[in-house]
């Protein structure tokens, strides 16, 4: 539980926009941007070589020949530090795709031994029949890429999972961060297995016992594909000396088996979002 609660002033604050012609790119002459038709999957297997991520696209403006996918370890326009996956023909609606293994080994990585929770840029480049070349490099991300009416689809990301593994899920933890300031880096707390299938039980960690009684388990629910928690809003966990503690919408997470890791952000009775990390030893 927050040691200290401070009382919050919300500001409203009036966002302006200005929503731009389709015809945007052909007023400017600049030739051609992709368009997003469908994504298709934005997550990577960690210890799956053949694991990959997609989406479909197709174009606005001049005639597009090929498109170029990249990679980066970080989001930026600076193309130097893209590194080059492949070139696929453009023929309308194109799907594009980046594996586990593509991006490992542009990247100097270990395809198959991708760090869970990392996320890698794709970028995607148009290259127009003249030559000419387009992509978050040389475009407005200000005009373009962050005008929704223009569903850009130049950048996209990839972010690594691992299956859910419930036979090595409980067990003894540290903690790592605790934004609610029940426990200390470095404490160690106890994660047990919920009451169904691929539920995690938090209920030894949030309350701490020294703090507050737990009303109702904390329990979480592992997609067991991916590692990717779902955690129920509405539910009172834990009452504090008469503050109860109850979770509400906007929470996510990952717990990685793979790695021995829960890494969850939940929002806590308008106290907003609490991160908690907790690994195995």
């Amino acid at each position: 539980m927050k040691k200290a609660y401070s009382l919050s002033i919300f500001f409203i604050l009036l966002l302006l926009s200005c929503n731009k012609p389709k015809d945007f790119y052909d007023e400017l002459g600049k030739g051609s941007y992709l368009t997003l038709v469908r994504s298709i999957n934005g997550l990577l297997n960690a210890v799956d070589p053949a694991s990959s991520v997609g989406q479909i696209v197709s174009s606005y403006g001049e005639p597009v020949e090929s498109i170029n996918v990249y990679a980066s370890a970080t989001a930026t326009v600076d193309k130097t530090k893209w590194k080059l996956l492949k070139n696929i023909p453009f023929n309308g609606e194109t799907t594009l795709s980046a594996t586990n293994n593509e991006i490992a080994t542009a990247l100097g990585l270990t395809p198959g031994a991708l760090d869970p929770g990392s996320v890698y840029h794709i970028y995607n480049e148009a290259v127009l029949k003249d030559g000419r070349k387009f992509s978050s490099a040389n475009t407005s991300d200000v005009d373009l890429e962050n005008q929704g009416p223009f569903n850009a689809a130049f950048h996209w990301t990839a972010t690594v999972v691992c299956p859910y593994n419930p036979s090595t899920i409980a067990g003894t933890y540290e903690v790592i961060k605790d934004d609610w300031q029940d426990w200390g880096a470095g404490d160690l707390v106890e994660v047990v297995v919920g009451a169904n299938a691929n539920q995690v039980d938090l209920s030894k960690v949030w309350p701490n016992p020294a703090f507050g009684n737990v009303v109702n388990p904390l329990t979480l629910t592992v997609d067991p594909a991916t590692g990717v928690v779902s955690i129920p809003t509405g539910v009172t966990f834990g009452n504090y000396g008469g503050f109860l503690a109850i979770t509400g919408g906007g929470s996510s997470g990952f717990i990685f088996s793979c790695t021995g890791q829960i890494n969850v952000r939940i929002n806590i009775s308008g106290q907003g979002i609490n991160q908690l990390i907790l690994k195995k030893p």
